[in-house]
C-alpha cells in the first residue's frame, strides 16, 4: 500500500538534514569532537557521564607489534576511533582455551593473526571518514541489562535518541540479531524498534531486508527472530527512561552539537553508558517510529528550553502518548504502575439497597496496590480483609490454631490433607495455601475479593498474610494482560 503524500512530506531526507540542521546547528569544532571517540570519552568521563572503559589504544603498527595479548581480558571490543555507521567494530565474547584465539557472537573463531590484520586495516583508515589514518580502541564489552538482554542475540542493544536544541525528538532501540553478528548495526540486520518518548515503551519494529536489490528496504516485525523462545517486541519498558533522556541532553550540551544522535546502552553494573555521539545521525529512526522528523523539528525550532527537565517535559507533552493512546491496539495490554490506584469492594456492599447510606463496615476501600511479579498469588493483610467484610473468615481461621510454621512442604501438605474439612468449612474461605515467608513454611487462608484496577473490575484470589509491607499486593497470576510501567511510582 502506498503511503499518503502528506506522510512523505514529514520524512526528513539526507540533504535537508544536512542543510537545515547539521550545518547551521553543529559547528566544526563540535563535529570534530563527536567524530573522535577517544576525545568524546574523555569529555563525558570528566563530566560524570558513564562510558565503556578503554583497555588499550594502538596508534601505529609499531605499537601493535608490541601489544601484550595476554594482558587482554577474555571478552572485549575492538573499534576504530573515527569509524562510521558501526563499521570496523569487532565484539569478542570469550577466549579459546590454551590458544591466542577469541570467539565472536556467532561462534566464529578469530586468531591473533586475524585480529592483527583487522587492526592494521583500522590503522590504515579503512573504516574512518575520508580513509584517514586512525587509532585502534580496545575497550570494555558492556554487560547488558537483564531486562533488555532477553530480547537480544548475544550482543548489547543500544538506544538512539535524537535531540535538537535541548529537547529529545525521537528515540529507538537497536537490537542485535544473529544476522547482524551480535552488533546493533541496522545495515547488518539488527532490529530497530521505536520508543514512545513519554513512557519509554517500545512500539513498532522493523528489520532491513538484506536480500532486496534495493537499499534501505525494511520489513515489519512483531517478534524477535533468533532466540530459543522468541518474544514480542512491542510493549518493552526501557528501564531508567527519564535518566536516559537526561543523559542524552547532557551529552548535547557538553558536545556543543545543536542536532545530535546519542547512543546509550544499559550495563548491568554501571547503568546507562554512552557508546558514542553522532553529529550526522542516520534517518532510519523514522522507519522505526513510523513518523517523520520534519514536523517535530520544526515544532521546537523556536522554543526556549530552561533546563534538562523542562526539555524532557516538552518532549513528553509534544511527542509522547503513542502508547497511552493506543496501547490496546499495539499490544492488547493495559498499562499499570508499580503503585496502582485500586478500589477494593466490600463483600457486603453489593447487597446494600441503592440510595441507602452505607455503614463504615460496608464501605468500599480506595487505596494503592503494589504490583509485584515476585508473588504468584496476590496478597492482602488481615486488617484490610476485615475492613471489606471478611472479619468472620479471619476469626474462624485464627480459631483453628494452625501451627505457625512447618519444617517441610511435605509436612505442611500432610497437615492440609488431614484437616481439609475444617480448613475450608467457613463459607468465604476458598482454600488454604502453602507459602514461604522469611524462610518459614506457613499455611494461610485464601479468599476471593472484587477489585477495580486500571478501570477493570475483576474477581481475584488473595492470600491473607500480615508480614507484607502493603495493604494489597497484586501477583503475576492477576497481571496477565497488563504492562507494568516502572517509571510511574507512588
Amino acid at each position: 500500500m502506498i503511503a499518503p503524500l502528506s506522510k512523505y512530506k514529514e520524512v526528513l531526507g539526507l540533504n535537508r538534514r544536512n542543510q537545515e540542521y547539521v550545518r547551521p546547528y553543529n559547528p566544526p569544532s563540535a563535529k570534530k569532537l563527536a567524530d573522535n571517540k577517544i576525545a568524546t570519552k574523555r569529555l563525558l568521563s570528566r563530566n560524570g557521564v558513564g562510558t565503556p572503559d578503554i583497555y588499550k589504544l594502538i596508534k601505529n603498527k609499531e605499537e601493535l607489534m608490541f601489544l601484550n595479548w595476554d594482558s587482554l581480558p577474555k571478552s572485549f571490543v575492538v573499534k576504530p576511533n573515527q569509524g562510521t555507521g558501526g563499521n570496523g567494530i569487532l565484539v569478542f565474547y570469550g577466549k579459546k582455551k590454551g590458544e591466542q584465539a577469541w570467539i565472536r557472537p556467532n561462534g566464529d573463531i578469530m586468531t591473533k593473526k586475524d585480529i592483527v590484520l583487522h587492526m592494521e586495516n583500522i590503522l590504515d583508515g579503512r573504516f574512518s571518514m575520508g580513509n584517514k589514518k586512525d587509532i585502534v580502541i580496545i575497550e570494555e564489552r558492556v554487560q547488558s541489562d537483564p531486562i533488555l538482554k532477553q530480547y537480544s542475540y548475544k550482543g548489547v542493544p543500544d538506544i538512539r535518541i535524537i535531540c535538537f536544541k535541548g529537547i529529545p525528538i525521537m528515540a529507538m532501540i537497536r537490537i542485535p540479531t544473529k544476522r547482524s553478528n551480535g552488533t546493533a548495526n541496522l545495515h547488518s540486520g539488527a532490529i530497530c524498534t521505536g520508543i514512545d518518548i513519554a513512557t519509554g515503551i517500545t512500539t513498532n519494529s522493523m528489520q532491513m531486508n538484506t536480500k532486496s536489490p534495493l537499499t534501505d528496504i525494511y520489513e515489519d516485525l512483531e517478534m524477535t527472530t533468533d532466540l530459543k523462545e522468541n518474544k514480542p517486541l512491542r510493549g518493552i519498558h526501557i528501564p531508567n527512561w527519564d535518566n536516559i533522556l537526561e543523559i542524552a541532553l547532557k551529552c548535547q550540551k557538553l558536545s556543543g552539537l545543536g542536532y545530535i544522535g546519542v547512543d546509550i546502552a544499559l550495563d548491568v553494573n554501571k547503568g546507562p553508558v554512552v557508546f558514542e555521539l553522532n553529529a550526522r545521525p542516520g534517518l532510519g529512526i523514522q522507519v522505526a517510529n513510523r513518523a517523520g522528523l520534519r514536523p517535530r523539528l520544526e515544532l521546537v525550532r523556536d522554543l526556549n528550553v530552561k533546563n534538562y527537565k523542562h526539555g524532557i517535559k516538552l518532549a513528553k507533552n509534544l511527542f509522547g502518548g503513542e502508547v497511552e493512546e493506543s496501547i490496546e491496539a499495539i499490544s492488547g495490554k493495559k498499562v499499570v504502575s508499580l503503585f496502582e490506584k485500586v478500589i477494593i469492594y466490600n463483600k457486603n456492599s453489593a447487597t446494600k439497597p441503592k440510595g441507602k447510606r452505607k455503614r463504615r463496615s460496608e464501605e468500599d476501600i480506595n487505596t494503592h496496590a503494589f504490583i509485584d511479579t515476585g508473588y504468584q498469588t496476590s496478597r492482602i493483610t488481615t486488617t484490610m480483609a476485615n475492613r471489606i467484610g471478611y472479619i468472620n473468615t479471619t476469626k474462624y481461621f485464627n480459631s483453628l490454631n494452625v501451627p505457625q510454621s512447618f519444617f517441610t512442604m511435605e509436612k505442611a501438605q500432610k497437615y492440609i490433607d488431614e484437616n481439609k474439612e475444617k480448613l475450608t468449612s467457613e463459607e468465604n474461605l476458598l482454600r488454604v495455601a502453602k507459602i514461604i515467608n522469611n524462610g518459614k513454611i506457613m499455611i494461610r487462608p485464601v479468599i476471593q475479593i472484587t477489585i477495580k484496577i486500571a478501570d477493570e473490575i475483576k474477581d481475584i484470589e488473595v492470600v491473607i498474610e500480615d508480614d507484607i509491607n502493603y495493604n494489597v499486593i497484586i501477583g503475576r497470576k492477576d497481571l496477565k494482560g497488563y504492562l507494568i510501567d516502572t517509571s510511574n511510582q507512588f
